[in-house]
C-alpha cells in the first residue's frame, strides 16, 4: 500500500496580496469592541428611557470626573460666550467636545481609563469632521429659516391688512393677523427643525468611533432617528421633566449632574441604534 505524497489542504489566512487579515478591533480582555451595522436598529418606546439609565450607570461609575469634565466645559462656555468673536468660535468647536465625551464614553464601557483629557481628545484625531458637520448644520439651519421667515412677513401682511383683523398697533400691543403668522411661521420651523436635529444626533458618534464622513454620516443619523421616532419622541418627552424637576429640587445645583448625564446619551443611544452590542435589551 502506498502512502500520498501529497500535502493535505489547507486554508490560507492571508488576502491575495499576502497581507495577513484583518482581525475585528478587540479590547485589552480580547473581547469584541461595538461593530457599525449596515442598517440602523429599530427600537421600542421604551429605549428612550433606557437611553437616560444606561447614561446614568456610566456617569455613576466615575461621577467625580465626570463632573469635573463639564464644569471645566462650562467655564469655557461661560468665558468665551462673554467674549466678542470668541463665543462665535466656542460654537463652532462645540461638536469637537461632545466628540469627546463620547470618546470618553468607549473608552469606559470597553474596560480602559476613562481620563480628564477625554474632553479634549478629539480636537487630535477628528476636529476637521466634526467642525464641517457643524458648519453643515448651521447652513441647513440658517437654509430652513429663510422660508419660515418669508411666511411670517407675508402672513403678518396679509392678515393685519385685512378688514376682519384688526391692524392697528399701539406701543404695548401687536396685531392678531401678527401673532398668527408668528405662530405658522414658528410651526414651520419646527417641522423643518426637528429633521435637522435628527440628522445631528448619531452623526458624532459615527464620525469619532467609525470614521464616517460628515455629510454621510448626517444622512446615516437621520435614518437612524427616523427608525427610532418612538424612543427619541419618549427621550425628548422624559428628559426634560426630568431635568426640571431635578434642577428645581436642586435648586440648579442638578445641573453638575444632568449636564454629563445629557451628554453621555449620545452615546448609549448610538450603541443601541448603529452597533451590534445594543446597552438597551432588545426583542
Amino acid at each position: 500500500m502506498s502512502i500520498s505524497s501529497g500535502t493535505p489542504n489547507t486554508v490560507s489566512l492571508q488576502k491575495n496580496n499576502a497581507l495577513p487579515p484583518e482581525l475585528p478591533p478587540v479590547d485589552e480582555y480580547g473581547k469584541l469592541l461595538p461593530q457599525l451595522l449596515a442598517e440602523p436598529r429599530s427600537g421600542s418606546a421604551g429605549w428612550g428611557i433606557s437611553w437616560i439609565t444606561n447614561a446614568f450607570a456610566l456617569f455613576k461609575e466615575q461621577f467625580l470626573l465626570w463632573i469635573g469634565m463639564v464644569v471645566v466645559y462650562l467655564i469655557i462656555m461661560a468665558v468665551t460666550s462673554a467674549i466678542p468673536v470668541i463665543n462665535l468660535i466656542f460654537s463652532i468647536i462645540s461638536f469637537v467636545f461632545i466628540g469627546g465625551i463620547i470618546k470618553g464614553c468607549a473608552a469606559q464601557v470597553s474596560g480602559k481609563e476613562l481620563r480628564f483629557n477625554h474632553l479634549f481628545s478629539a480636537f487630535g484625531t477628528h476636529s476637521g469632521p466634526l467642525i464641517i458637520l457643524f458648519l453643515l448644520y448651521v447652513v441647513a439651519l440658517i437654509i430652513a429659516i429663510v422660508p419660515a421667515g418669508i411666511i411670517f412677513v407675508a402672513l403678518a401682511h396679509v392678515l393685519s391688512s385685512s378688514d376682519s383683523i384688526n391692524s392697528v398697533l399701539s406701543a404695548d400691543q401687536i396685531s392678531n393677523g401678527t401673532i398668527i403668522a408668528l405662530l405658522l411661521a414658528s410651526l414651520v420651523a419646527i417641522l423643518i427643525f426637528i429633521p435637522l436635529s435628527m440628522a445631528v444626533w448619531f452623526a458624532p458618534a459615527l464620525i469619532v468611533l467609525h470614521d464616517i464622513r460628515p455629510i454621510e454620516s448626517m444622512k446615516m443619523s437621520l435614518k437612524g432617528s427616523l427608525k427610532n421616532i418612538g424612543p427619541l419622541f419618549v427621550f425628548f418627552l422624559v428628559g426634560p421633566i426630568i431635568a426640571l424637576l431635578v434642577f428645581t429640587l436642586t435648586l440648579g445645583i442638578g445641573m453638575l449632574v444632568l449636564v454629563p448625564i445629557g451628554m453621555i446619551t449620545y452615546y448609549t443611544s448610538y450603541r443601541d441604534v448603529w452597533t451590534d452590542q445594543p446597552l438597551s435589551a432588545t426583542t
